[in-house]
């Protein structure tokens, strides 16, 4: 008999499921970068975006950088003090929330630092994004943001009507009828808010790696009796503070106790659970729908 050939959905968005097998070459991969390296620094990643954190894995040649599955790599550095595979790795498993990653690296402290500040890529925002200015058009030819300015071309003006704004195509130039306000500070963007921006080639979100704390395996400096497994949190300034927490890498409302540097730390249970790697990564489905976003043709940033 024939087979049918009846068109089939299938989604774009489907991903493979991760085997135990894969689990267990990530375990073993993080178990020997802890043994192998000096440092073990935990970072909240702003703006997420693949290719500069591929881009930053480069960068660090010499050094590794892991980020994924937040529980499987907890239990490769072991989640308490019987099962953690060096000294004080326990407490740090325990700091990985939310949108996290790891860098095993023998540099100094003082060196991650000044490249973790100095190190940011801009990018167009996403739906969900905060406005980090206000964008208000005026009436006329809809300009877009580049040295010098330029017009928008005339196939973009049904998409800008699309988007709720009031156009119109004049004498082939995109054309707005009265005044219109894109964002505000401070807003939350919508996705058509940040389409929009896109059109304009305006550019308002800052790809960074924000150095929470790190566990250092030769001590503390100054103290007499120095120990392998020290934990040290990083100073952050209102700025990264924000940032960190907008990727839910700070104590939330779930809390349990754990003893940490002689004092109880409130830290947030993890309910990630471990059978849901078939499931489509939001971030990455994110990034599918804004690669299909078209640029105005014809321009390159």
């Amino acid at each position: 008999m024939a087979k049918a050939k009846r068109a089939k959905v299938v989604s774009l968005t489907r991903t493979k499921a991760k085997t135990r097998e894969h689990k267990e070459n990530l375990i073993g991969s993080v178990r020997d970068a802890a043994n192998e390296y000096s440092y073990v620094w935990v970072f909240a990643i702003s703006n997420m975006r693949n290719l500069y954190l591929d881009e930053a894995r480069k960068l660090w040649t010499g050094s590794k950088m892991f980020f994924g599955k937040l529980r499987v790599i907890a239990k490769a550095l072991g989640e308490s003090e019987s099962e953690e595979i060096r000294p004080r790795l326990a407490a740090l498993s325990k700091r990985l929330r939310g949108n996290v990653g790891l860098l095993f690296t023998d540099s100094p402290p003082a060196e991650v630092l000044d490249w973790c500040s100095d190190y940011q890529r801009l990018d167009f925002a996403r739906m969900g994004g905060k406005a980090t200015e206000t964008v208000k058009l005026e009436a006329g030819p809809v300009m877009i943001y580049t040295e010098p300015r330029e017009t928008l071309p005339h196939n973009i003006e049904p998409q800008l009507r699309k988007l709720n704004m009031p156009t119109q195509l004049k004498n082939g130039i995109p054309t707005l009828l009265q005044d219109f306000t894109v964002c505000k500070k401070g807003e939350i963007l919508t996705a058509e808010k940040a389409q929009i921006l896109k059109h304009l080639l305006i550019q308002m979100a800052h790809f960074r790696l924000i150095p929470l704390v790190y566990w250092s395996a030769i001590g503390a400096s100054g103290e007499e009796n120095q120990k392998e497994g020290v934990i040290v949190d990083v100073p952050l300034s209102d700025s990264d503070l924000e940032l960190a927490k907008n990727a839910g890498a700070l104590l939330g409302t779930k809390k349990s106790r754990v003893q940490e540097h002689g004092r109880d730390e409130e830290m947030v249970d993890d309910d990630e659970d471990d059978d849901d790697d078939d499931e489509p990564d939001e971030i990455n489905m994110i990034e599918e729908r804004d690669s299909a976003m078209m640029l105005p043709e014809g321009l390159q940033l």
